[in-house]
């Protein structure tokens, strides 16, 4: 009598653990270029919607809002926004504090610790010679002031290989676009010079 055993043989068990392993090793070094594109958008997103809850809060409460941004560092910074012509300070973590970014009550500001391994390589006002980190809307049409005034962050994923620039013009339009096509995310198009 013969008896007819089934299972796995130890060479197809490891013929299969080789395939696995090898999909694997194709697959992470995509996933991580996924990954880092997705943590880019990300953070670039929540500033750009920081920036649009400002804008608005200024139209809708006809007052001057004000956002503050510093940057100590590319691993360093943080963007804050309230509703007073003299703004505040992101850097500043006691909610008690008249210096904290709050719109009611709420606090509206982002910093780097939210985003690990993502960098700010640039923030730049064109406020003629202030280099004060602050911009201000105007009540009445959400544009920025004083007049002409264009804020800038770049933002870079934290191995360097993806980059996207955050730009709000003198008029608060505002833009996300790649700076660099050699660091493009797709989905956005290149940024005007």
């Amino acid at each position: 009598m013969s008896r007819s055993e089934s299972g796995f043989t130890l060479i197809e068990l490891m013929v299969v653990v080789a395939i696995v392993a090898i999909a694997l090793a194709l697959a992470t070094p995509s996933w991580e270029q996924v990954s880092q594109k997705r943590r880019l958008t990300n953070a670039t997103e929540q500033v750009a919607a920081l920036l649009v809850i400002a804008q608005s809060e200024a139209q809708k409460r006809n007052q001057a809002v004000s956002l503050a941004y510093s940057r100590s560092g590319n691993e360093d910074w943080c963007v804050g926004a309230v509703v007073n012509p003299d703004g505040c300070d992101c850097t500043v973590n006691d909610s008690g504090s008249d210096q904290y970014c709050t719109i009611d009550g709420t606090s509206s500001r982002i910093e780097a610790s939210e985003f690990p391994s993502l960098k700010l390589i640039s923030a730049a006002d064109s406020q003629p010679g202030s280099g004060d980190s602050r911009i201000t809307f105007d009540p009445v049409r959400g544009i920025l002031q004083p007049a002409g005034d264009r804020l800038q962050f770049v933002f870079e994923s934290g191995r360097g290989h993806y980059r996207l620039q955050l730009v709000i013009g003198p008029t608060g339009l505002l833009t996300i676009c790649n700076p660099d096509a050699d660091k493009a995310v797709g989905g956005y198009a290149t940024c005007a010079t």
